[in-house]
């Protein structure tokens, strides 16, 4: 029968970056991480799936590395335990399979983000594990290695030098008050509206989950011959108070196409009491200016441009009444 000895063992690795330790770790705690990471490092991870969560404490996450690639195992699940904005650090721990499977019983990475001055930080990474007996030690020792975590920190790195954001703007100026306007940006039933309003800009827009309010995922769908078909988006914003509302790509569009982040908003800005304006916008970033010049042609402001003219013409349309979504869509005043 094995002695257990419990044998703990570290690996670390130290990168030192030229950019601010907020804007690596920027990246460490950004709920996309997952989807960023197989797109930076694609020749290193096959797929990594959300089982659970939203990216913060508690998500589950199932890795798959490469057919024949040098990580064993293959696949295995980890939990995010520790994401710690004050420390800048996080650390995901193995919870089923993986070298759990192979003896270990302790197997996290970590990841640490030290400022060096306004313009240089060091990222540690750091794998720790334990096994109970010198034995299996010897045995998985050397399918254990820290290069997946260091191929992560300099692609991170370089994403942080090299990331390009661009921004696309709109405004329309609406002789409307600002709250009616606002009234159909924020209601539930403004993707059943929109497609009403623009068939020949939407072909459909299904409601995957949620009821409308933050957290809702919509599948877009644009008629045949568009670049991007389709995409699912999530609603993260509906401010009342400063009437914004964001949506951000989550799935397909121009995620698949290369972009590392996409989001369109619309924020009502009033003007009078009687007229505002309509100001939408879209955001993205990519990891290199090569990938801009691919991107960047199918990128336009005009589908948002035209939502704005068409919520805009229907809002003055409703004005001898009070607006409602629900009206327009045979549904009645939700007030009666």
């Amino acid at each position: 029968m094995e002695n257990y000895c419990m044998i703990r063992k570290e690996l670390k690795h130290e990168l030192q970056v030229h950019a601010s330790a907020d804007d690596v770790w920027e990246v460490y705690s950004d709920p996309d991480l997952p989807r960023i990471i197989v797109q930076l490092l694609p020749g290193v991870f096959e797929k990594i799936d959300v089982v659970k969560g939203d990216g913060g404490i508690g998500t589950v996450l199932h890795l798959t590395y490469p057919p024949g690639s040098v990580p064993v195992p293959l696949t295995y699940l980890e939990k995010f335990v520790t994401i710690d904005d004050q420390q800048r650090l996080k650390e995901v721990r193995q919870i089923d399979g993986g070298y759990l499977d192979m003896g270990c019983l302790f197997y996290m990475d970590s990841f640490q983000i030290f400022e060096r001055g306004c313009d240089k930080c060091v990222i540690v990474s750091k794998t720790e594990y334990i096994v109970p007996s010198q034995d299996i030690a010897c045995r998985v020792e050397p399918y254990i290695s820290i290069d997946s975590l260091a191929s992560m920190a300099t692609a991170i790195s370089n994403y942080v030098y090299n990331r390009v954001l661009k921004v696309l703007k709109h405004k329309l100026e609406v002789q409307a008050p600002a709250k009616d306007v606002w009234e159909v940006y924020s209601s539930p039933e403004l993707p059943t509206l929109i497609v009403k309003l623009l068939p020949s800009v939407f072909e459909k827009i299904e409601i995957v989950k949620g009821n409308g309010g933050v957290g809702t995922v919509l599948h877009l769908t644009y008629p045949p011959g568009s670049i991007p078909l389709t995409y699912k988006e999530k609603f993260v914003t509906i401010d009342n108070r400063r009437r914004l509302k964001e949506v951000k790509q989550i799935e397909g569009g121009y995620l698949d196409m290369g972009c590392t982040f996409y989001m369109d908003s619309f924020h009502i800005k009033e003007r009078s009491s009687k007229s505002c304006v309509i100001v939408s916008k879209t955001e993205y970033e990519v990891p290199s200016e090569d990938l801009l010049s691919k991107v960047e042609p199918y990128i336009s402001i005009d589908s948002l441009a035209e939502m704005a003219k068409a919520i805009s013409k229907y809002v003055l349309q409703q004005k001898t009444t009070k607006p409602s979504v629900h009206a327009f869509l045979g549904r009645g005043d939700p007030s009666n």
